[in-house]
């Protein structure tokens, strides 16, 4: 009864802190783009908080560099120096104008490839990687399948068509989610300028990211623009606010800085986040067991999105378990309600309790018989 009664009042407490309350769908007014496809996801659980055409199928101009930088720092030491090869110099389009002869970091190019969005570096870096730019575009597509990536073909580096070389808003928007997890690459494409070495002049270079995001948007860490005439304006940006990151994805708009603005403006009013920590929840009664209760609670932390008028309950079912109890052993569950969804999580224990032993059985007889002389 003790355990029940345990239960019922933690329950209270959660349903009065959070409540089974969804009021009535505030989503009003959605954004109206100039961009033919695009899309918002939350990064780690990837749910969908906003789209428009998320899969259709288009070119992606020099977005497709955030494949090139992700599998560069997968596959090399940053630190690593090269030598320039002569197929990165010259290369047409937007440039980190590297030279002839020049030596460089791994780490410097990427700064060259994300923030000016050099086709020369990520030229030198397909070939630091894999050894010719073909091989380097082989390793794009395999790494695409790897990530689920079914509506996306590479066919350069640098995003330059030369082929079959598309993919989707939603796909890119999974893959930067992927790539953001990498810090390195979070560094790189947060920075609004860097300086890097010009080996072969007297001064070094001073490199600034094109993506206005950075200063336009608060929150904004990341992280490529784009621009061909067949792709039009690309734009993918990740904004960090609040224990809440938003990847958005616009592709082919007129008036990508605005469309991003509207799409992220949207998903900040209308999506939150709630955090169930790891942790001590309550505990659970034990029979014949050392100790008559024992801590239950969760021992990884859980993440929901959802609708900022809504509410979650939460409720959490534990029985009366017999000893000996093991350490994480699964003592009932925490069932989340999220409007129409039901998850229900394993609650474990949280410490280990042995079974009483004979002669702890003897001391509590005698200690009752005390008490009763008494």
């Amino acid at each position: 009864m003790k355990s029940r009664a345990f239960v019922l009042i933690f329950t209270l407490i959660m349903i009065t802190t959070f409540g089974n309350i969804c009021y009535a769908n505030e989503k009003k007014n959605l954004p109206q783009l100039s961009s033919k496809s695009a899309i918002a996801i939350e990064w780690v659980t990837g749910k969908i908080l906003f789209e428009k055409n998320k899969d259709l199928k288009l070119p992606m101009a020099s977005t497709t560099k955030i494949m090139t930088a992700i599998l560069v720092l997968e596959n090399c030491d940053v630190n690593k120096e090269i030598e320039i090869p002569p197929q990165a110099v010259g290369v047409p389009g937007s440039s980190m104008y590297l030279e002839k002869g020049e030596k460089l970091k791994i780490i410097d190019l990427l700064y060259g490839l994300m923030l000016s969005s050099g086709n020369d570096a990520a030229v030198a870096l397909a070939i630091a990687t894999a050894g010719d730019v073909k091989k380097f575009v082989n390793l794009m597509n395999k790494k695409a399948k790897e990530l689920g990536l079914s509506n996306t073909v590479f066919s350069s580096p640098h995003g330059l068509e030369q082929g079959q070389h598309y993919t989707t808003a939603h796909d890119l928007a999974k893959l930067t989610a992927y790539a953001m997890r990498n810090p390195v690459f979070r560094q790189i494409v947060k920075t609004k300028e860097k300086e890097v070495p010009w080996t072969t002049r007297p001064y070094n270079r001073i490199l600034r990211n094109k993506n206005k995001m950075l200063r336009l948007y608060p929150g904004a860490d990341g992280v490529k623009t784009g621009f061909t005439k067949k792709a039009g304006r690309c734009l993918v940006t990740s904004v960090y606010r609040d224990d809440f990151r938003v990847i958005c994805v616009v592709l082919n708009a007129s008036d990508m800085w605005n469309d991003t603005q509207k799409i992220l403006d949207y998903c900040y009013n209308n999506f939150k986040v709630i955090k169930l920590l790891p942790g001590e929840m309550g505990y659970v009664k034990v029979k014949n067991g050392k100790s008559d209760w024992v801590k239950v609670g969760t021992t990884h932390e859980c993440y929901w999105v959802i609708e900022s008028s809504c509410f979650p309950k939460i409720d959490m079912l534990l029985q009366a378990t017999e000893a000996p109890v093991e350490k994480n052993k699964v003592v009932g569950r925490l069932n989340v309600y999220l409007k129409n969804e039901k998850q229900s999580l394993p609650l474990l224990a949280l410490q280990e309790c042995p079974r009483k032993s004979l002669w702890d059985r003897i001391k509590e007889k005698l200690f009752e018989n005390r008490r009763r002389q008494k």
